[in-house]
């Protein structure tokens, strides 16, 4: 006979418990145990932290809140994983034991292959400085060019092009003859401002790669740097004679929008692979059609954009901006309220909504939510401290 599970909290709870990394928010303990038993690489950090302890104790639960507490003293963290997915019978017994097995072989690696996996995580979702934090642990522990690489691209996500540079030449030390490292650290060094470094790097490179079109676009970088944008243009089409590669094409767009030759840009721009139109060719294609002045296209390519990946608030933001810009704010309003739904602290979503507020002559809301803005920069920056 079929059997009714009963949740183990019976009042209604409308405070979630948002997972640090998954994002994910749950409002019942069961739907907190089944997110840990299936995402536990990702919950770890979570399960026995204060604000999740705080968070059960809220749902009323304070027998299990102790007990979960009284976890946080095991030192196998296999066993208390274990221990907190079964202080009810909610999960399955065959989905536990075949977790257990798979964290018995997941606790005999190495200390810095468990933190690597932690930043890959962390750096695939584009969140440089989390990633690097487990990169740096890692690093601890043992050093050599996958965890170099990857906390050199964090840096780079960060922003921190020089310290990033001085990790791709820590990995090619290991690995002198890796032509992506090369590659890699002349970015860095441009990026980094470090031009006439860059330019020998790239010579260095070319005796192991002659006419490779990676180096032909990375001189084009150079001349797009220091905004010689025709002789950039001249080299990222160099590198398309080689090679199709769709970094080289927006590239070469960009060059062709700095020149105003809006035309050419999006000519170039239609040139990538329907294959590769993925979300970086729409914001791409969107942001030069708001730039040569047509935003009917650019609202038609964000909200493909959208359409593909509704919960960004990134991409609500930037349609709410090119409504405004239309002069539909009506609609600028409706994608602005939703990017803030989704996230509520975002500093280029709550600029943007400011700027439509002072478009509708709400100038107090306009004000009151600038003042909202430099308080959260204010709190971020004395976090940092």
């Amino acid at each position: 006979m079929a059997q009714l599970y009963l949740c183990i909290s019976q009042s209604e709870n409308n405070i979630p418990y948002e997972f640090s990394m998954t994002g994910v928010r749950v409002y019942s303990l069961e739907e907190a145990l089944y997110h840990c038993l299936h995402n536990w690489r990702q919950t770890t950090e979570d399960f026995l932290s204060a604000p999740f302890i705080r968070w059960v104790e809220g749902l009323g639960l304070l027998h299990i809140a102790a007990k979960i507490s009284e976890l946080a003293d095991t030192k196998n963290f296999s066993m208390a994983f274990m221990s907190f997915l079964s202080l009810t019978d909610f999960l399955p017994q065959e989905d536990l034991a075949a977790l257990h097995r798979e964290l018995s072989v997941w606790e005999r690696r190495h200390p810095w292959e468990k933190l690597k996996e932690q930043g890959d995580f962390w750096l695939a979702a584009e969140n440089g400085e989390r990633a690097y934090g487990f990169y740096a642990k890692a690093l601890k522990h043992k050093e050599n060019v996958a965890l170099l690489n990857n906390a050199a691209l964090s840096l780079m996500h960060m922003g921190d092009a020089a310290l990033a540079a001085d990790y791709f030449a820590r990995a090619l030390e290991l690995e002198p003859k890796n032509l992506q490292l090369h590659f890699n650290h002349i970015e860095a060094s441009i990026l980094a401002g470090y031009y006439n470094e860059a330019r020998e790097l790239i010579d260095e490179a070319a005796k192991k790669a002659v006419n490779h079109p990676e180096l032909l676009y990375l001189q084009g970088e150079i001349q797009f740097r220091q905004k010689n944008y025709l002789e950039a243009a001249r080299l990222y089409n160099a590198a398309l004679d080689i090679k199709y590669d769709p970094d080289y094409l927006y590239r070469l767009s960009d060059c062709y929008m700095r020149i105003r030759q809006f035309d050419k840009a999006l000519t170039a721009i239609e040139r990538v692979e329907e294959g590769d139109q993925d979300l970086k060719f729409l914001k791409k294609q969107a942001e030069h059609h708001a730039t040569s002045g047509n935003l009917p296209r650019a609202i038609k390519s964000i909200e493909k954009a959208v359409l593909a990946e509704n919960s960004r608030a990134d991409l609500w933001t930037v349609k709410a901006a090119y409504h405004r810009m239309d002069y539909n704010l009506v609609r600028a309003q409706g994608s602005i309220t939703r990017a803030l739904t989704l996230a509520p602290d975002n500093p280029a979503a709550l600029l943007e909504q400011a700027r439509i507020r002072k478009a509708q002559g709400r100038t107090k809301d306009y004000q009151d939510i600038l003042h909202k803005i430099l308080e959260q920069f204010k709190k971020d920056y004395r976090k940092m401290l």
